[in-house]
């Protein structure tokens, strides 16, 4: 169990490759990073406790202050239909997921921790750096624009 805890903490470090070179996103994406490397400290040093509750609620908070601002931006950039209904899809899966977690601490599931930084981490490399990475530059040519 401690190598898989040290690959998270060493295999996975915010750089310039997570950055989308959309301010407002980007520092929402860096919030939602910082409670990923908060847990995978927390389960390195096996130190729990309520942090859990409080990552959790953090979790629940960030789904809906990043996800209403990012389909807010696809739709006023004009991004396809399919991409918006495909991203409020994945928004979804987010947002039962964290009510999984919710339901797991409840009932003190002792895995949960490791499934937490599991889905992060494969929500970060999927969905930010993929789906949301798919229409940055429209997003940005409408920000841009709206600027000018």
């Amino acid at each position: 169990m401690d190598s898989s805890k040290s690959i998270f903490k060493s295999e996975f470090n915010w750089d310039s490759s997570c950055l989308l070179d959309i301010p407002l996103i980007d520092n929402q994406h860096q919030r939602f990073f910082h409670l990923f490397d908060t847990l995978s400290e927390l389960i390195s040093k096996n130190e729990f406790g309520n942090h859990l509750w409080e990552i959790v609620d953090e979790l629940e908070k960030y789904t809906h202050y990043h996800f209403t601002t990012e389909e807010n931006l696809l739709v006023e950039a004009h991004i396809a239909e399919s991409e918006i209904k495909l991203h409020q899809s994945q928004h979804q899966i987010f947002i039962q997921k964290v009510e999984e977690f919710r339901m797991a601490l409840r009932y003190n599931n002792v895995v949960l921790p490791e499934q937490m930084i599991q889905f992060m981490r494969k929500w970060f490399l999927m969905h930010i750096k993929v789906t949301d990475a798919k229409n940055a530059v429209e997003i940005k040519s409408y920000l841009k624009g709206k600027s000018a």
